[in-house]
């Protein structure tokens, strides 16, 4: 049996080298050089992850769903031959409208299971809460509390796939996702104690961890990794760096990155939030900042790229709140999430959604003060 462990993890490591695609380059996930991360350890630490998981879980920040995927992963687990699952966890729910949660949900369905989750931002180290609620409290709960949700759906899903997937009695869940898309946190949260280290900072977690949920699920947390090309799905460097993927005290260009900011939030809004007089672009923006800030040069002249660093560190912080919109032409492989309807139980995790986002916020609570993007 374990030869034949063997034998499947070394095809899986001929099919899959560490240079994934001709083109692309694997950076580590802090983006810091190989000081401060070591590119190939990061990534023998997710191949890890990807060889011994039977179920893996793709963490996306729920503010930038896909902007937050790594597709070619996703063709990687499905193409292994191994019979892997995959299983979307849309994190930081609170963050965002209840109706785009909705549609979101519906768009992701349409290729992979998909749950609506809020990890726990409880300080003790044991006990964490869960919400369990009737739909009239858990707005209070939402808006105000620190407790976790959709914990118990997503439980309820691996423990139904663990049952109806007869080769064996347990199963071992990876956790993969970009840098900071909360890993860790959703961990924490479904073993209820603080059993990963958390943080803000890209790159925080190192190296593969196992965490032993019960005596049927078993967890392997992994470093976030950025699978970086020069514009791939459409991304750049500088809407790469808007994720919080990169540290943004290494960033080279910090300007860059906030001239995609002001190109998708209004100018009277940012004149508001920061208290600056009219500008016509992003350069204009951070002169005046850096003015008022009194953040200037030998000569009087305006630190812009200091003033630059401190908007993205308001935009990762979620000081300039945001969500993205679905694309409007929906994904055709609705035939890989019905072809798992024993296994997971989808009629279950649909219903569940009442409970999980009762408590959010709609499109009149949220405000008007969100930045709305098209993915």
């Amino acid at each position: 049996m374990v030869h034949n462990a063997q034998q499947r993890g070394d095809a899986f490591n001929d099919q899959h080298p560490e240079t994934v695609d001709e083109g692309k380059t694997l950076k580590d996930a802090a983006l810091s050089g190989e000081k401060d991360n070591s590119r190939k350890a990061y990534f023998r630490e997710f191949k890890k992850v990807l060889e011994n998981a039977d179920v893996v879980l793709e963490i996306l920040d729920a503010r930038d769903p896909l902007g937050t995927r790594t597709r070619h992963v996703e063709r990687m687990i499905m193409d292994s031959g191994l019979n892997k699952k995959i299983v979307l966890v849309l994190n930081k729910i609170d963050l965002v409208p209840k109706e785009n949660i909705e549609q979101w949900l519906k768009y992701l369905r349409n290729e992979y299971p998909a749950v609506a989750f809020k990890s726990s931002t409880q300080s003790q180290r044991r006990n964490l809460g869960r919400v369990n609620v009737s739909a009239e409290e858990a707005a209070d709960h939402m808006m105000n509390g620190s407790e976790c949700l959709g914990a118990d759906a997503l439980m309820a899903l691996l423990k139904n796939y663990c049952r109806s997937a007869h080769i064996k009695t347990s199963i071992t869940v990876g956790i993969i996702g970009y840098p900071n898309v909360g890993k860790s946190s959703v961990i924490n949260s479904l073993a209820r104690a603080k059993v990963c280290g958390v943080g803000s900072t890209p790159g925080f977690t190192k190296v593969a961890q196992q965490i032993t949920l019960d005596k049927n699920i078993k967890l392997l947390d992994c470093p976030g990794i950025v699978f970086a090309t020069q514009g791939q799905d459409g991304q750049s460097d500088a809407e790469i760096a808007l994720r919080n993927c990169i540290k943004v005290e290494l960033l080279e260009d910090p300007v860059t990155p906030v001239e995609v900011i002001v190109s998708k939030i209004p100018t009277e809004q940012l004149m508001m939030m920061y208290d600056v007089g009219y500008f016509n672009n992003a350069h204009e923006f951070l002169v005046l900042l850096a003015q008022q800030r009194g953040k200037l040069k030998k000569g009087g002249i305006s630190d812009i790229h200091l003033v630059a660093r401190a908007v993205l560190q308001d935009w990762n912080g979620g000081k300039i709140p945001f969500y993205t919109m679905p694309p409007a032409n929906r994904p055709t492989q609705a035939q890989i999430v019905s072809s798992w309807g024993q296994e997971i139980n989808i009629d279950a995790l649909q219903a569940a959604d009442q409970s999980v986002l009762s408590g959010l916020p709609g499109n009149a609570e949220f405000g008007s003060t969100a930045v709305i993007m098209v993915s």
